[in-house]
């Protein structure tokens, strides 16, 4: 009896979701872990890079299963606050990492362009999840989150022509086809399959396929750290300098994110909306992008955000909650 109900589809379909659950519960964990194999193990995993692309564009359907043109319409009902945000995020926050990269590496270092290609990805579709994990405002988040990816293929290229472009030779025209391939095409045809399904998709689909976006994510993030295998085994005083670049700005994101949020935001759950989308980045697109058109270089500091943010993201998570909890956001911290 024992084995029949363990082979059983409903228990089968129970274990699959119990593994996405515990990958989702533990990011911080899993996601460094898969950057430290593929460091370790190069050359087990370089087979998969060519796969990466469509593996990307694959987790990027399945994160926007749950976007609706309902709650977008709703969302854009405060387009001066969504376009702050993006703002921050594709214009001021590149700006700024630019100007600090430069002051401190050379304005003539790869590292500078990685550091930029970082900064000028859209918000990370992780967003979405930690705003529900906190009871932010969802419908913001995804509204964000779909037209920071949307104007990605347009923006990345941009950003680095006009601030980098005499320091590392860029294909603008390449970058916009995978950027649309990978974010833009699937986050549209998730889209529009939530709305022609009525919500099925949103439904029923995407907790279907969760564990699968989740399970892809660490594949992504090992077989971009290959590139950088040499230099975290071989770690100099200049590496670890890129690292705690890295990170402190990535701290940074969030810190700027919470203070916008608290001057913008009219309650709690717009509160944690804005300061997720200000400071998560889809860095693993930053990691493909600098694996596919630029020298381990400038994919360091690419790729070695990924070791930071997820991490960030439930630090600042539970900061905000202590936040919020002493200082309450507008009417609705009056409900209680």
């Amino acid at each position: 009896m024992g084995t029949q109900i363990e082979g059983h589809p409903h228990a089968v379909y129970a274990a699959w979701q119990a593994l996405g659950r515990w990958i989702g519960a533990h990011l911080m964990v899993v996601v460094p872990t898969g950057v430290a194999l593929g460091v370790l193990f190069p050359q087990v995993l370089l087979p998969i890079k060519p796969f990466i692309p469509t593996l990307f564009a694959v987790m990027t359907f399945q994160n926007s299963l749950g976007n609706d043109i309902k709650s977008i319409k709703h969302a854009l009902q405060s387009p001066g606050l969504i376009a702050l945000v993006l703002c921050l995020v594709h214009a001021i926050m590149p700006l700024v990492t630019f100007g600090a990269a430069s002051l401190i590496f050379g304005a003539s270092s790869p590292t500078v362009a990685g550091v930029v290609l970082e900064y000028s990805v859209p918000v990370g579709a992780s967003t979405v999840m930690w705003i529900a994990m906190f009871e932010g405002e969802l419908a913001l988040g995804l509204s964000v989150l779909l037209l920071s990816t949307l104007l990605a293929p347009f923006t990345i290229p941009l950003t680095l022509q006009l601030l980098v472009g005499a320091t590392v030779e860029i294909d603008a025209v390449g970058m916009m086809a995978d950027m649309l391939f990978m974010i833009a095409l699937p986050a549209i045809a998730a889209t529009t399959l939530n709305e022609a399904s009525h919500g099925w998709a949103k439904e029923r689909l995407a907790p279907a396929t969760t564990p699968l976006s989740r399970i892809l994510l660490p594949i992504i993030v090992s077989t971009n750290a290959t590139g950088i295998s040499s230099y975290l085994q071989n770690l100099t005083p200049r590496l670890v300098g890129i690292m705690l670049f890295m990170l402190a700005f990535a701290v940074l994101s969030f810190v700027v994110g919470m203070l916008v949020a608290r001057v913008v935001s009219r309650d709690n759950s717009r509160f944690v909306a804005v300061s997720f989308s200000c400071g998560i980045r889809n860095v693993s697109a930053g990691a493909v992008l600098a694996s596919q058109y630029f020298g381990p270089e400038v994919m360091f500091p690419a790729v070695i955000g990924t070791l930071f943010q997820q991490f960030l993201a439930a630090l600042f998570g539970r900061v905000m909650e202590r936040t919020l909890r002493s200082h309450p956001v507008g009417p609705l911290s009056q409900r209680e």
